[in-house]
C-alpha cells in the first residue's frame, strides 16, 4: 500500500457503506477510500462513473454472493479495467451477504444480537441509524481476520477475494 494510493469502494448498499465508513476511519482497520453505492450486480457502471475516478485508482468492489449472475460483474470489472484512470480492481465478495459476514466476524449467534434487535429488518435500520457502529462491533469481539475472509463456493469463485490487500496488518 502506497501512500499516495487512492481506492474506491463500490459497495452494494448503505449498511455496507457505513461498515466501510467504521472501519476505516473510527477503527482504522482497512484502506481509506471513498465509499459509492453501487450494486456492482445488479447494476452497470456508467460513462458518469467512470469519469468521477482520479487518475491511479484501486477499485474494490464490495458485493453479496447469494445470487448466482455474475455476468453484470464481469462485463463491470471488464469496463473498469478499460478505463484510463483505474490502476486495478479488486474484488471482495461477501458470502453469502453482509449479515453472514458480520455474524463470521463477532462473538454472535445471529446478526440481531450486534444490534439487539428482533428481526433482520429492524436490524438493518439500527445498524445504519446508529451513531455508534464501532463501539457496537468492539462490544461482540469484531475480528476484522474473519470478516470477508471466504472465497464463495458458487460461481463468484473465479473472482477471488482481495479482501486481505485492504486489510491493516494483523489486528
Amino acid at each position: 500500500m502506497s501512500k499516495n494510493a487512492i481506492y474506491r469502494y463500490f459497495v452494494e448498499g448503505e449498511s455496507e457503506q457505513i461498515l466501510i465508513n467504521a472501519l476505516k476511519t473510527d477503527l482504522g482497520l482497512i484502506v481509506p477510500g471513498k465509499v459509492d453505492i453501487l450494486n456492482v450486480i445488479q447494476k452497470k457502471i456508467n460513462k458518469n462513473w467512470l469519469r468521477t475516478m482520479k487518475p491511479n485508482t484501486t477499485v474494490i468492489l464490495v458485493y453479496d454472493t447469494d445470487v448466482e449472475d455474475v455476468e453484470l460483474l464481469k462485463k463491470n470489472i471488464e469496463t473498469l479495467k478499460k478505463c484510463a484512470a483505474v490502476k486495478d480492481v479488486w474484488c471482495i465478495p461477501q458470502v453469502k451477504n453482509l449479515e453472514d459476514e458480520l455474524v463470521r466476524a463477532c462473538n454472535i449467534r445471529n446478526v440481531m444480537d450486534l444490534t439487539g434487535t428482533r428481526t433482520l429488518h429492524d436490524h438493518k435500520r439500527a445498524f445504519v441509524n446508529s451513531s455508534n457502529q464501532s463501539q457496537m462491533l468492539e462490544r461482540n469481539e469484531f475480528d476484522i481476520r474473519k470478516l470477508w475472509s471466504k472465497v464463495p463456493d458458487n460461481a463468484f469463485a473465479q473472482f477471488g477475494n482481495n479482501s486481505e490487500r485492504i486489510k491493516k496488518g494483523e489486528v
